[in-house]
């Protein structure tokens, strides 16, 4: 569909720029949570949490709170949440890693997604699909009908790249003990550069004295 092409356009664009926050994504860790996707349309408030990274194969949870926040009575036909990652860098998984269909409110639900081990490292996003909803305002008041608005996107994750944080690791190790190294070096030549000047120091001495015991005036002896 047209508006799918428009949403995995749009995020991918916001895949590039997170891209380029690399650094700062993965140095979270994936008890570290904040919201993802935040609405308030004339009274339904729609918000999803989930963690800023995790794992090929780790299983995370995604929160999904659904509130009236207007006076009036609020129906809503459905709110359909499916959630995607990517295998082989541009396949898309199928079925969806997750599928959440609401169709009350209030709705709060704790929803654990499995993550496949095939999945590519990057983003996991999401795709929220609106059905019919209004809301009925007290006392007689107007009725508001909102007819099946445009679909929203938003990034769930960050999966993280396994081997390059391996490769990462490998070689803060590989630089720690080069420094290491370095530094028991300049500190060797530093001992060395004092045995120097004490050697010259002590044949200075040496020389000094022999010079003087040659030099010394004879004693006679009577």
């Amino acid at each position: 569909m047209h508006w799918k092409k428009v949403v995995v356009l749009s995020l991918n664009l916001l895949m590039l720029l997170l891209t380029l926050t690399y650094g700062s994504v993965v140095r979270a860790t994936s008890e570290e949570r904040r919201l993802v996707y935040e609405v308030d349309s004339l009274g339904l408030k729609v918000s999803i949490v989930a963690p800023y990274v995790a794992d090929p194969g780790e299983n995370i949870t995604v929160t999904v709170n659904v509130t009236a926040e207007a006076s009036g009575n609020i129906h809503v036909e459905y709110i359909h949440v499916n959630i995607y990652g990517l295998r082989n860098e541009t396949e898309e998984i199928s079925p969806p890693l997750a599928g959440i269909y609401i169709n009350t409110v209030p709705y709060q639900v704790d929803h654990v997604i499995t993550i496949p081990n095939d999945t590519c490292p990057g983003l996991l996003y999401g795709i929220i699909e609106w059905g019919e909803w209004s809301v009925q305002f007290p006392g007689g008041g107007m009725k508001v009908t909102i007819e099946n608005p445009p679909p929203a996107g938003f990034v769930v994750t960050y999966v993280k790249n396994v081997e390059l944080e391996g490769l990462q690791a490998a070689y803060d190790s590989l630089l720690a003990n080069y420094t290491k190294l370095e530094n028991y070096k300049s500190d060797l030549g530093s001992t060395r550069n004092v045995m120097y000047i004490l050697v010259a120091t002590t044949v200075v001495s040496a020389a000094t004295v022999l010079i003087l015991l040659i030099r010394r005036p004879k004693r006679l002896w009577t």
